[in-house]
């Protein structure tokens, strides 16, 4: 049982459409598609639908993000509520696996992800800032179904937390040069002296991302941006 209809959700079911059921899971991939939101009702809606789904006394698999590790964010309502939702499976569900994901990029309409928002900025001509020392993590959805459903079949990740993420982060000024190459448009932003890093520990999912085949070379960051927004 897959619940959601966004980036998550539409990956588990074009990749593998039957995992789901064959494992007894519940995929839970709907929630707060913004992480700057502010108003509590989209979070509330979120709380209330994993209560219901919880009923259901299945397998959870539930996706937090890896920004409850960043200093700068942790006082964001959108950590506070992943935070507390992971909290609320813990101590609801009998079998679940919980796994915090970076920037994960993908063909979604979400105007509010990191990558959609770089691509409108740069190829409308827009501009906007670029705090000079941000690192993101990316990661390609396909590469986050794949990796979940290893740890899944092995059951590696069953009653915990796990961060799922590449190897290393980018600068936002370097992924900003990595459009600009594969939309061949100089951006127009300003630099802004702001911004941090943080350590993403995700060892279990990069061995599990060996075992199925996925590579994190050099070029990786730059061959997913230009998958999803190369003409």
């Amino acid at each position: 049982m897959i619940i959601g209809n966004g980036l998550l959700a539409q990956a588990f079911k074009a990749y593998i459409p039957a995992f789901a059921e064959e494992h007894d899971l519940l995929v839970f991939a709907s929630g707060v598609s913004n992480s700057q939101e502010r108003a509590p009702e989209p979070y509330a809606r979120e709380r209330a639908l994993l209560e219901e789904a919880l009923d259901l006394d299945r397998f959870v698999l539930y996706f937090s993000t890896c920004s409850v590790s960043d200093p700068e964010l942790s006082h964001m309502p959108y950590v506070q509520h992943k935070k507390a939702m992971e909290a609320l499976i813990m101590e609801r569900a009998r079998r679940k696996a919980i796994f915090r994901l970076p920037q994960v990029v993908g063909a979604t309409p979400n105007p509010h992800t990191l990558t959609n928002y770089l691509y409108e900025q740069i190829s409308t001509g827009a501009r906007f800032k670029v705090w000079l020392h941000a690192r993101r993590n990316l990661i390609d959805v396909a590469d986050v179904a794949s990796i979940v459903c290893h740890l899944v079949e092995n059951h590696a990740a069953d009653g915990i937390v796990t961060n799922v993420a590449s190897p290393a982060s980018t600068g936002i000024q370097q992924l900003v040069h990595i459009f600009e190459e594969v939309l061949d448009k100089r951006a127009n932003y300003e630099s802004v002296d702001a911004g941090a890093s943080y350590d993403i520990e995700a060892e279990l999912a990069l061995k599990t991302a060996t075992e199925a085949g996925i590579t994190f070379g050099p070029d990786y960051v730059t061959n997913l941006i230009r998958k999803y927004y190369g003409r």
